[in-house]
């Protein structure tokens, strides 16, 4: 198995979607609070610690467009984050998570996002990327909207996915 499918498990984009809302509505607690961050990080594409800054930005400030710190690059810069209305009643639920670690908080949300869902972080990214390549949206928009630092490495993914697509459609 190859770097690319040791990370990307494959999860539909609205599958995910909808088992991440039905989970915020059924559990308790922090529990749904670091759901929230997990379904804002789908909602965007983002890496999971991007989606914390913009979880915790929320929180204390209420606005459901944010731009944060891109992780990941040698140069500052920030992306666009949209929170899901979905999530506004989790608001003043969650608000004492805006003074908890980044780091802590995205460990919380990777061991809760398994626990619950069986879903790894980053695969939420990939069904983002993917859902919008099945919408048609060219490749190198993609990555300017995800802020992912090489196009190359995003086109061997669509190419990864698009050639195991077509080997599963002859068997």
């Amino acid at each position: 198995m190859d770097k690319v499918n040791s990370w990307d498990k494959g999860i539909d984009y609205v599958f995910a979607y909808k088992t991440l809302t039905r989970l915020i509505e059924r559990c308790e607690g922090k529990t749904r609070c670091y759901l929230a961050i997990a379904l804002i990080q789908l909602r965007n594409g983002s890496r999971i610690s991007e989606a914390v800054r913009a979880f915790k930005r929320w929180l204390t400030t209420s606005n459901h467009e944010l731009y944060v710190e891109v992780s990941k690059k040698k140069h500052p810069e920030a992306r666009l984050m949209v929170i899901p209305k979905e999530l506004d009643d989790l608001r003043l639920e969650c608000l004492e998570l805006s003074t908890v670690d980044d780091f802590k908080l995205k460990k919380r949300v990777q061991t809760v996002l398994y626990k619950y869902a069986k879903f790894n972080t980053h695969s939420l990214r990939y069904a983002y990327i993917t859902y919008l390549l099945r919408q048609g949206v060219n490749p190198a928009l993609i990555s300017k909207l995800i802020k992912h630092s090489k196009l190359d490495t995003l086109l061997h993914y669509v190419q990864e996915k698009a050639s195991e697509e077509v080997l599963r459609e002859f068997y």
